[in-house]
């Protein structure tokens, strides 16, 4: 199979590439990417651990006392709740660091195939390779602040439209879930935006942001249709690996359940570190699972640019 990365393919073609690609030399992609996906799979988990065990046995106790017991909230449980949602904030902050800094430990290679069409295997197993490290960190934030700008501004406005015209719940909800569709659909070309950012150093995120965007949305439909596709296949793989881990966060939140109803606990002593073990693997594994849409918007972009650059030779 051709891996060259400009060349014009349709969407079966980007994504059969991609595929290519990432099984012929994922022993590439694994040694140079395993030791940052350790550290993803030791946040993911501990984030997992916070959401789904920590903070709903903390919520329980809560409610027990307000709404069974009919006591006061202990200054204690509420000291440990507000603890325990401040570092669920900033675990979700350094996963989006960590998962921008595992994604650049792939990018690293792909910038490599980008610039000389071949990739050289790590010479150790203990390398960390932080040339993309800063730059993927810098798209993945500014894409989050781009995208985010207007989300912000149109939820002011409804919730401004809300105070004023408080009976106009119902249409203002229609409104707001038919524009979220849109928006959704518009923010699609966002990825060849980073792709393109990623790729060509040197060039500010804002001065590519417009032209690209713009040729990007000249292209929505080849990029929604191979994101479509491509993110159907690794979700359900995505979905078979996060099985267990989502069995034992329903056990975990159909015990709190029933202590707030009064029963005991009835999980054994070691589910803790079963579950930290549980979500530790599927962190670790939903790596290599989902990297691929990576190498997928890759070869997306290397498509679109390729097919500008064909048309504006015709053009000439």
């Amino acid at each position: 199979m051709e891996y060259v990365l400009f060349k014009n393919r349709s969407y079966r073609g980007v994504i059969s590439t991609s595929y290519g690609l990432y099984f012929s030399h994922f022993r590439l992609f694994f040694k140079a990417s395993w030791l940052m996906a350790l550290i993803f799979a030791i946040v993911f988990a501990a984030l997992e651990m916070l959401l789904s065990v920590q903070l709903p046995a903390l919520s329980a106790t809560i409610m027990k006392q307000e709404l069974v017991l009919k006591t006061t909230l202990s200054p204690e449980i509420a000291q440990q709740y507000l603890v325990a949602v401040f570092v669920t904030c900033l675990l979700i902050l350094l996963y989006i660091i960590i998962e921008a800094l595992t994604t650049a430990t792939f990018l690293n290679k792909l910038k490599e195939h980008h610039d000389t069409n071949s990739m050289m295997v790590p010479h150790r197993w203990f390398t960390i390779s932080c040339r993309m490290m800063g730059r993927t960190l810098k798209g993945y934030l500014l894409t989050i602040l781009t995208v985010m700008i207007p989300v912000v501004l149109i939820s002011a406005i409804f919730l401004a439209v809300y105070q004023f015209m408080p009976t106009a719940t119902m249409t203002l909800f229609v409104t707001a879930f038919v524009l979220s569709i849109v928006m959704g659909l518009l923010y699609f070309p966002m990825l060849f935006v980073f792709m393109k950012y990623v790729m060509n150093s040197g060039k500010s995120y804002y001065s590519l942001l417009g032209p690209s965007y713009t040729m990007g949305l000249r292209h929505w439909g080849h990029i929604f249709t191979t994101c479509l596709i491509g993110g159907l296949i690794i979700c359900l793989l995505a979905g078979v690996c996060c099985l267990p881990t989502i069995i034992l966060a329903q056990a975990h939140w159909a015990a709190q359940e029933g202590f707030l109803n009064g029963d005991p606990l009835g999980m054994p002593n070691y589910i803790n570190i079963l579950s930290y073990i549980t979500y530790f693997l599927t962190g670790f594994m939903l790596v290599y699972l989902c990297m691929p849409m990576l190498i997928i918007v890759y070869y997306m972009y290397g498509s679109i640019e390729t097919y500008e650059q064909e048309k504006n030779k015709l053009a000439i």
